[in-house]
C-alpha cells in the first residue's frame, strides 16, 4: 500500500496537517508540520527505539507504520513516512524540489496549437466574460491536463449576476476510464470550513448564541483551558468564544507544542474515532486537555478550530453535526450532494483520488477514510464532499448576502461579518471561516485541489476542483489569473489573499 495519502492520517493523529490553508505564515496550504522525533519518543515509554503495536495509537497505524513487516516500527520507517517517502522507490534527493514548500512548476506543457477551444458566446456576454480569454482557460486547462499535472479538473466563473463559465477536463477516474462531469463528487477537505461556519452562524441568526459567548456555557471541557507560556501551564485569561474558533485565533492548532504534557491525545482521539464509533464530544474532551499556543483571541493559528466549533454546533443545536448542516444550510440551499460520505447511488461520481510523486506522474492514490462509509465523527474541518453546483448555490447565497431562490439563509448584516476581519496578528487576516482581503474577498481552499474564492467588490465569484493529494501543480494560479482578465479586472482590483491566506 502507498502511503503518501495515509500521511493525511498521520498529520492528522497528531492534529498536524494544514488542510488547505496555512499554519502562522510559514507552512502554505496543506502542507504538514509536526514533528516525527517528538512523536516517537513520547510513544516509545521503554525507550528502546522502536515501537510495538501496543505503543502506537491504533491498529491500522501501525500496519502503514511497520512498512517491513517485523512487528515493530524503527525510528527509520516513521521518520519515512512522516516526510512522506514510505512506499515510493525513490534514491536520495530524487523529487526533493518537489516536495519543497511552495506551489511547483509543473510539467512542461505541450504546444497550445494542439488543443482546440470551446465555444463560449450567450453566456460569456450575459456575464460580462472575454469569450476569447475564456478559449484561452479551456487550452489551457486542457494543456494541464495533458501534462499529467491533474487528472482533471472542473471550473467555473459567475459574474454580474450569471454563470458565464462551467467547463470539465480530464479524467474524473483515469484507471476506469471515467471522464470528468458535472456532477462529479469531489472531497472538499478544507474547503469544509466555510460550510460548517455558516452554519454556525445561522445558530448565531437564530438567537441561540453570541459571537463572543463563552464555548464552555455548551460545551463544558473548555471551563478552564489552559495556555503553555514559557514552558509552562497558565490559566486562560479569556474563554475561548465562537468567534475565536471561526477566525482561528483560539490558541488550538494541528500538531504538538513542544514542552506541552499529555500531547498527543487529540491524535489518539482522532484514530479512536476514524477506528470505529468516538464522535465530536470524545475528540473535543480529548484535545481540551491539550494546552493552547497563545491565549485566546491573542493571536492567529490555523488549526482544529473548526472541528470543536463543530462539537459546539452539536451541543447548541442538540443535534449531530450532519443533521444540523442538512437542517440549516445544505437543505435550504438545495445543496443535495453535500455531505460526510457518499452514499451507494452515489460513488460511481466520486472522482478518484490521485497522488503526484514528481511532476507529470500520477498514480492513484489513497484516501485516509472510506467516504463511502457514514463516519460517525464529523470532522468540520475536513470532512465533507460536494460538487461543484452545490458549492456554486453556497457561494450565490453568499454574494447574495444570506438567500437564494427566495429562501433566506442569513441575515445580510450576518454575511458582512464573514467578510470582515477578525484576528490580531500582523500581516494576517481572517474572516469567519475563510481568508479575507478587506476589499470585498473571501475564499479558502482545500488540500486536495479544491479552491474558491467570491470577490463581492467586483460581483464574482469562482471555483475550481481537481483530485491530488496536496496538491501543488500550478494549474489553480493559471486559471486564477485567466479569470481576472477574463472579466477585465485590473491588477490593483484583483482578489488577492493576504500572506498566509489560501493563496496556493
Amino acid at each position: 500500500m502507498r502511503l503518501s495519502r495515509a500521511l493525511t492520517v498521520w498529520a492528522c493523529l497528531l492534529g498536524a496537517v494544514t488542510l488547505g490553508g496555512c499554519q502562522e505564515q510559514q507552512t502554505p496550504p496543506g502542507r504538514p508540520q509536526f514533528s516525527v522525533e517528538q512523536t516517537f519518543k513520547q510513544w516509545d515509554k521503554n525507550g528502546d527505539g522502536k515501537l510495538t503495536a501496543a505503543e502506537v495509537p491504533g491498529a491500522q497505524l501501525f500496519k502503514w507504520l511497520d512498512q517491513n513487516g517485523d512487528g515493530s516500527v524503527s525510528q527509520e520507517e516513521a521518520a519515512a513516512f512522516g516526510s512522506g517517502r514510505a512506499g515510493q522507490a525513490q534514491g536520495p534527493g530524487q523529487a526533493q524540489a518537489w516536495r519543497n514548500p511552495g506551489t511547483s512548476q509543473g510539467a512542461p506543457l505541450p504546444p497550445a496549437e494542439g488543443f482546440q477551444p470551446r465555444s463560449h458566446d450567450d453566456e460569456a456576454t450575459a456575464a460580462g466574460l472575454d469569450p476569447a480569454v475564456l478559449a484561452r482557460i479551456d487550452i489551457e486547462m486542457q494543456r494541464h491536463v495533458a501534462a499529467r499535472n491533474i487528472a482533471g479538473l472542473i471550473a467555473l466563473i459567475h459574474h454580474d449576476g450569471h454563470r458565464g463559465y462551467f467547463e470539465c477536463f480530464g479524467m474524473q477516474d483515469i484507471e476506469a476510464g471515467k471522464p470528468m462531469a458535472e456532477d462529479s463528487i469531489f472531497r472538499l477537505m478544507s474547503m469544509t470550513k466555510p460550510l460548517i461556519a455558516l452554519t454556525a452562524l445561522v445558530l448565531y441568526d437564530e438567537g441561540k448564541f453570541g459571537l463572543d459567548d463563552p464555548i464552555s456555557k455548551y460545551v463544558p471541557e473548555w471551563a478552564e483551558p489552559k495556555v503553555l507560556e514559557n514552558g509552562q501551564l497558565v490559566p486562560a485569561e479569556k474563554p475561548i468564544t465562537p468567534r475565536m474558533l471561526m477566525s482561528h485565533s483560539s490558541g488550538l492548532y494541528y500538531g504538538q507544542l513542544d514542552g506541552a504534557p499529555g500531547g498527543g491525545v487529540a491524535a489518539m482521539a482522532y484514530q479512536a474515532g476514524r477506528a470505529g464509533g468516538a464522535t465530536l464530544k470524545d475528540f473535543s474532551e480529548a484535545a481540551a486537555k491539550e494546552p493552547l499556543k497563545f491565549q485566546p483571541g491573542a493571536g492567529y493559528n490555523y488549526g482544529i478550530s473548526i472541528d470543536i466549533l463543530g462539537r459546539y454546533i452539536e451541543a447548541v443545536a442538540g443535534k449531530p453535526l450532519d443533521e444540523v448542516m442538512r437542517e440549516r444550510l445544505t437543505g435550504p440551499l438545495k445543496m443535495v450532494d453535500t455531505d460526510f460520505w457518499v452514499p451507494p447511488d452515489k460513488v460511481g461520481r466520486l472522482c478518484q483520488i490521485y497522488r503526484q510523486p514528481s511532476p507529470g506522474v500520477l498514480e492513484p492514490g489513497h484516501q485516509a477514510a472510506d467516504p463511502t462509509v457514514k463516519p460517525t465523527l464529523f470532522m468540520g474541518g475536513h470532512g465533507m464532499l460536494s460538487t461543484v453546483g452545490d458549492y456554486e448555490r453556497f457561494c450565490l447565497m453568499i454574494l447574495n448576502r444570506g438567500g437564494l431562490d427566495g429562501v433566506r439563509v442569513l441575515k445580510p448584516e450576518t454575511v458582512d461579518l464573514i467578510f470582515q476581519n477578525h484576528v490580531q496578528a500582523p500581516g494576517q487576516m481572517y474572516g469567519l471561516g475563510g481568508v479575507v482581503n478587506g476589499q470585498g474577498g473571501y475564499g479558502w481552499g482545500g488540500a486536495d485541489g479544491t479552491q474558491f474564492w467570491i470577490d463581492r467588490t467586483n460581483n464574482l465569484f469562482a471555483i475550481f476542483m481537481t483530485q491530488t493529494d496536496w496538491y501543488r501543480a500550478p494549474t489553480y494560479s493559471a486559471f486564477r489569473a485567466l479569470v481576472f482578465e477574463a472579466a477585465g479586472i485590473e491588477a490593483g482590483r484583483q482578489w488577492t489573499p493576504p500572506a498566509g491566506g489560501a493563496a496556493q
